[in-house]
């Protein structure tokens, strides 16, 4: 029986696996595989033995295959403590590791100062833009407070920290972290879930007025179940004297819901969706009136200024600053950083698409046509050509498949640091 591309390319646990011995299980399938993308190991016994194994293997020149197409490791229930996460800190941190999705859910990890701040820097210079941490019961408020505190990490898009047992204590930290600006952890998060935690009332309240007053790339926030065991002291900012009924606390609950949900979907998501569309405008033209050939530049330089304007106002005899002051009109929403850095875009050659179609052609790349869609023979083949799909018939734009030219332009978007609004710095 044939075995799906799929299955060939992940490696997941049939039977318990235990300690060392489980990990050189691994090591084996992984010596005896071409190309693995996945590992799933979730509920075994691993431990900090087999882990420290299993990432030492990893990090050898044996597995160098293996780093750069290995793009999510699952570990959730293995029993890893301090010790293997700082293994697993080691492999994160190389330059070489595609690795993108980390789950390490429901483990022993302690609050070890040491070893999770050398996680968080390692998180900090890789490219993992999922990481779940839900369910490690023994770091508490320690992975708000001291992990935190060090990430920053630019390519993390969405983070668990479910059922840790987060209190009231670090909910100011967390605050402080979430609304610290672009430039500051939290900047680049789209999702955050932190869910059946003890943050109580007032601790969701100011994670909410956090992300109201300085957080614009959060899309959504989950903070469902996180009513401590007792009687609180404190209520939300509506009302803070004394003990709230439970009616009272019930409308609390219910306001602050509403809260989060505005500033997500009516405020976070609006300004997205407006500064893409004004970068990927504010390319277009600056493609035209920034980037020259070296062609263009020497037949203007042999024609006066004078023979040029008879025909066309001479755009590109004008000072570059007020070139770029002009080109800003278009896009009104965009910071002066996220202009700046279009135009940087823009006058790079580097950036051009190609303009001759591969001579190979990699199925992997091109877009499959929408079967859904009227073309005849021409039905589930690969679309390829120099810009993309052809506009409308690509299986991507009914969200079935990604399209490769959505893939292109959230690429650009992702280089110029335009996902989400970023707010002019005042000074």
């Amino acid at each position: 029986m044939a075995i799906p591309i799929t299955s060939r390319s992940t490696i997941a646990s049939k039977e318990i696996l235990e300690g060392t011995e489980g990990a050189h299980t691994i090591i084996s399938q992984l010596n005896s595989s071409r190309s693995i993308t996945k590992l799933k190991l979730n509920n075994n016994r691993l431990g900090d033995d087999g882990v420290s194994a299993l990432f030492t293997y990893l990090k050898s020149p044996a597995a160098s295959r293996h780093r750069s197409s290995i793009s999510e490791i699952h570990l959730n229930d293995n029993g890893i403590g301090c010790r293997g996460l700082r293994h697993i800190a080691d492999y994160v941190n190389g330059n070489e590791v595609a690795l993108k999705t980390l789950w390490l859910a429901n483990n022993t990890i302690e609050p070890d100062t040491d070893v999770l701040a050398w996680f968080a820097t390692t998180v900090n210079h890789s490219r993992l833009e999922f990481l779940s941490l839900t369910g490690n019961h023994k770091l508490g408020d320690a992975v708000v407070e001291i992990f935190f505190r060090h990430l920053r990490a630019p390519y993390l898009r969405e983070l668990h920290i479910n059922t840790m047992g987060l209190t009231a204590r670090c909910a100011s930290a967390l605050a402080k972290w979430i609304s610290s600006g672009h430039t500051g952890g939290a900047y680049s998060l789209h999702t955050l879930k932190c869910n059946g935690n003890n943050l109580g009332i007032k601790g969701v309240w100011e994670v909410i007025h956090a992300i109201e007053t300085g957080n614009w790339s959060l899309m959504n926030v989950e903070m469902y179940a996180n009513q401590p065991a007792g009687i609180e002291n404190d209520s939300s900012p509506i009302q803070q004297s004394g003990h709230l009924p439970s009616s009272e606390m019930e409308v609390s609950w219910k306001d602050a819901e509403h809260a989060l949900r505005r500033v997500l979907h009516r405020r976070n998501a609006y300004w997205k969706r407006q500064v893409e569309l004004e970068a990927l405008s504010l390319l277009k033209y600056s493609r035209t009136l920034i980037l020259r050939s070296k062609a263009s530049l020497s037949s203007a330089d042999e024609h006066p200024i004078s023979d040029l304007t008879s025909k066309s106002f001479p755009f590109h005899n004008l000072p570059m600053e007020l070139r770029l002051h002009i080109l800003a009109v278009l896009a009104p929403s965009l910071s002066c950083a996220q202009r700046t850095r279009i135009y940087d875009y823009a006058a790079d050659l580097s950036t051009l698409p190609q303009l001759l179609p591969r001579l190979r052609r990699d199925i992997g790349r091109g877009c499959v046509a929408d079967p859904s869609r009227a073309l005849g023979a021409s039905v589930g083949f690969t679309l390829y050509s120099s810009g993309g799909c052809a506009e409308g018939k690509c299986m991507g734009t009914g969200n079935s498949l990604v399209c490769r030219r959505d893939a292109e332009r959230a690429k650009f978007l992702e280089a110029v640091g335009c996902r989400a609004y970023e707010p002019e710095c005042v000074t």
